[in-house]
């Protein structure tokens, strides 16, 4: 249910819970991120094959082995894609976040330099610093997934 719920719908309620600051865009960016990261870890470990279970359990794994040995190498290429979506969502919520819950940041930057007789070149700074930290976070995630102790995984995922 809290799901189809823009994270941004949220801004009045964190700001009336948690004051203008920091702590209320953290809320907003938790909600914004913390769901399509649990749903993806949900369905990755319901879509493991049985045989790759039962092999482990053949093998008499441990619990905790089980885990680290097939199900972690399982669900992670999913769990990389479904960081990689989140990390978007949080970037566009913390901007957002910052245009009304908070005090600096990129977002309060541009709405400042709107309001403080159109700074329409710091407005325009302040897009271009978000498009380029947006692909600097998105190009940390793309390495983070070719690291070869990483790789097994995707490899085998798409297999």
């Amino acid at each position: 249910m809290l799901r189809p719920i823009s994270p941004l719908a949220w801004i009045p309620i964190s700001i009336l819970w948690f004051g203008v600051g920091d702590l209320a865009a953290v809320f907003i960016i938790f909600l914004a991120s913390f769901l399509p990261l649990a749903m993806a870890a949900s369905h990755a470990v319901r879509n493991i094959s049985a045989v790759h279970l039962q092999a482990g359990r053949n093998f008499r794994l441990p619990p905790a082995d089980l885990v680290r040995k097939v199900v972690l190498p399982a669900v992670l290429p999913q769990l990389l894609v479904a960081l990689r979506l989140a990390l978007g969502i949080a970037w566009l919520v913390v901007v957002a976040a910052e245009m009304i819950a908070v005090n600096s940041g990129l977002g309060f930057l541009i709405v400042d330099a709107r309001n403080a007789g159109n700074r329409y070149d710091l407005v325009v700074a302040g897009m271009v610093l978000i498009g380029l930290v947006g692909l600097a976070l998105d190009a940390a995630i793309r390495r983070l997934e070719r690291l070869p102790a990483l790789r097994w995984g995707y490899t085998e995922a798409r297999a």
